[in-house]
């Protein structure tokens, strides 16, 4: 066994183990510890729930203030950028692959999901997509292609419901103190 595929089987094995105590507000040492050494970028707030399979890890970036549910798969075989205050619930599934149909040459496609976007359960996001700011995609949605901010989007594929109203919303950067997920970091 080489030692590299040691030391990620180590890292693994107690990010998980990490990851079955661990709630949202608490420092996740052993998950950022293998995301920084995978060569992840991510923001200094965030959580991924146990289950977690990632393929390469150094075309990862996750914004600040994040939250992955339980069951996580992100296939990075191309960049993928998650923007600040994303949540997901459980089952999320992540794929910046695909192939070319003529040749069935593998390609890597960038994905861009914006801020304040916000994934239900079982929510898979393909090679191409785009999805702006401000942004809830229903549970079981398919996205294939480009969500546009502000929206509602659902369905397989995903398409957009209605327009989201969110004047008077507040973040998590500017209600710091009352965010459980911030609360041991104030």
């Amino acid at each position: 066994m080489k030692p590299k595929n040691l030391i990620f089987k180590i890292l693994y094995f107690l990010s998980e183990w990490e990851a079955c105590g661990i709630r949202p507000g608490k420092k996740a040492f052993w998950r950022k510890t293998l995301l920084l050494w995978l060569g992840s970028k991510i923001g200094k707030i965030f959580y991924i729930g146990k289950g977690f399979w990632i393929h390469y890890g150094y075309n990862l970036k996750i914004g600040e203030r994040c939250s992955l549910g339980e069951f996580c798969r992100i296939m990075d075989h191309g960049k993928i950028w998650i923007g600040d205050d994303f949540t997901a619930a459980t089952g999320l599934q992540i794929n910046s692959g695909t192939h070319n149909l003529k040749t069935m040459e593998p390609v890597a496609v960038e994905i861009k999901i914006g801020d304040r976007v916000w994934c239900g359960a079982n929510v898979t996001i393909v090679a191409g997509s785009s999805i702006g700011n401000d942004v809830v995609i229903g549970a079981g949605s398919l996205v294939k292609s480009d969500i546009p901010s502000g929206v509602l989007a659902a369905g397989v594929p995903a398409k957009i419901i209605r327009p989201l109203h969110r004047e008077n919303y507040r973040d998590w950067e500017t209600d710091r103190k009352s965010t459980r997920l911030n609360s041991s970091h104030s």
